[in-house]
């Protein structure tokens, strides 16, 4: 892989992946702190709306009002209190959506949607939520229920669809039965394919399919949750490969920087990992972990980018967190397979040949075990001990980190430093020294290895 390459795919996701990795979107004035008066006699909660604000105004007026602002809250000042009422006949279920209300004579084909051409009446969204959560009390009559329901979808869509147009996935919360004390219910995203959301629609409801007056229903801290997927990686670097399953740790702690090497070119990773002091003294170096979710390896592009976070590698080729001891965590969504990439600063970047097993929510590779292990025909890689199954690793004498192992790693990174100490590209075998050892035995026999990883 070049270096114009891969400075081309990190631009372009350096950015949007760093948010993806480290901020979460929830829903907007999700505690109901915030209203504002819509001239109406009962102000609505700010990026929210009910039936009097929906989308035919020749029903607005004869609309009841089915929702309160409510000083009983589980946190805060407020909630939003919904409760069923009656015009004429019909009885109108207690309704609040951040999208709007379309409203109908016939409550059969009333439904709430997001209109994508005005934002008052939208919520762009584009992650990946695994539950909904909220806090509620619940006062039912003939045997209404409190519902809350939150769709990801593309384009405009609306709940209730029977053909659930554009929708990605689907959350729903019921509540049957009376809650006098403030209670914590969820439920998780029923995710229908993999693609990117664009939008988030919820609509929450004090009377389910079919509303009785009399029903009332409280709700308050609505919250999206996001378990981070744990990764359990195992991989050694051949620079400092000492033998026995072990890597030296020459770098540590004088050596080593205190914030992630990886902001550079060709990486421009954005991510701010820091630590006060390196953990531990087992600690070998900074490494780059990259999560690609694809159908297949060869699918695993710099496109399938989902996530990336710095971490370190340890002597025994664990990979973990800024503790130097738990397993990296990394909060996304797997709809497709997990393909993990590793980038280290002078050693030449690799994938797994296999999609990650998960259990427990924790996804295994260990990418030492064999050379099969590893995305490609074994031309970024070596063999770090013979035998059965053997035991493989990232190939070092990478200096300039283009993928490629070739005069410039010697010339520009080796050559004119060679004799100098610290923290430097060309010092191959992580010992802090820049010296013969550096270019005989890992520039020297490495070179022409290539990064076989999917651009």
């Amino acid at each position: 892989m070049s270096l114009q390459m891969r400075k081309f795919s990190m631009v372009l996701f350096g950015m949007a992946v760093a948010i993806a990795s480290f901020s979460q979107q929830q829903p907007e004035n999700a505690g109901f702190e915030q209203w504002e008066s819509v001239g109406l006699n009962t102000p609505e909660p700010v990026d929210w709306s009910s039936i009097k604000t929906s989308d035919n105004s020749g029903l607005n007026n004869l609309a009841p009002y089915v929702w309160d602002q409510s000083t009983d809250a589980h946190s805060g000042s407020y909630s939003v209190k919904l409760f069923n009422a009656s015009v004429l006949t019909i009885v109108a279920a207690g309704t609040l959506t951040n999208g709007r209300v379309h409203s109908d004579l016939n409550p059969n084909n009333g439904y709430v949607f997001t209109n994508t051409s005005d934002p008052h009446w939208n919520t762009p969204f584009t992650d990946t939520p695994d539950s909904v959560v909220v806090w509620a009390k619940f006062t039912p009559a003939s045997g209404d229920i409190a519902q809350i329901k939150a769709v990801l979808h593309t384009g405009t869509a609306k709940i209730p669809d029977a053909t659930q147009a554009n929708w990605i996935a689907l959350a729903q919360i019921d509540i049957p039965n009376q809650v006098n004390n403030w209670t914590r219910f969820s439920a998780p995203f029923n995710y229908f394919n993999s693609n990117i959301p664009q939008y988030i629609l919820f609509v929450l409801s004090s009377g389910g399919t079919v509303a009785h007056v009399g029903t009332t229903a409280y709700f308050d801290d609505l919250q999206l949750i996001y378990n981070p997927a744990e990764l359990d990686l195992t991989v050694f670097l051949q620079g400092p490969y000492s033998g026995d399953s072990l890597m030296a740790t020459a770098l540590n702690p004088y050596f080593l920087p205190l914030t992630q090497p990886f902001s550079g070119e060709p990486w421009n990773y954005t991510g701010t990992e820091s630590v006060p002091a390196i953990p531990n003294g087992s600690v070998v170096d900074w490494i780059l972990v990259e999560l690609r979710d694809a159908p297949s390896a060869a699918a695993a592009t710099s496109a399938a980018t989902v996530a990336r976070q710095a971490g370190f590698v340890l002597s025994d080729g664990s990979i973990v967190g800024l503790d130097g001891s738990e397993r990296l965590t990394v909060p996304v969504m797997i709809s497709q397979n997990l393909f993990v990439v590793l980038w280290h600063r002078n050693h030449i970047g690799i994938m797994s040949a296999n999609p990650l097993t998960e259990s427990a929510g924790i996804y295994t590779y260990n990418f030492s075990d064999t050379g099969t292990k590893i995305y490609g025909s074994g031309n970024g890689f070596v063999q770090l001990e013979s035998g059965f199954p053997g035991l493989w690793g990232m190939a070092g004498g990478d200096g300039n980190a283009d993928g490629t192992v070739n005069s410039a790693d010697k010339n520009s990174f080796w050559s004119i430093l060679a004799g100098t100490s610290g923290y430097l590209p060309g010092d191959y075998n992580l010992n802090g020294h820049i010296n013969n050892p550096d270019k005989n035995d890992f520039w020297q026999p490495n070179q022409g290895k290539g990064c076989e990883v999917p651009e």
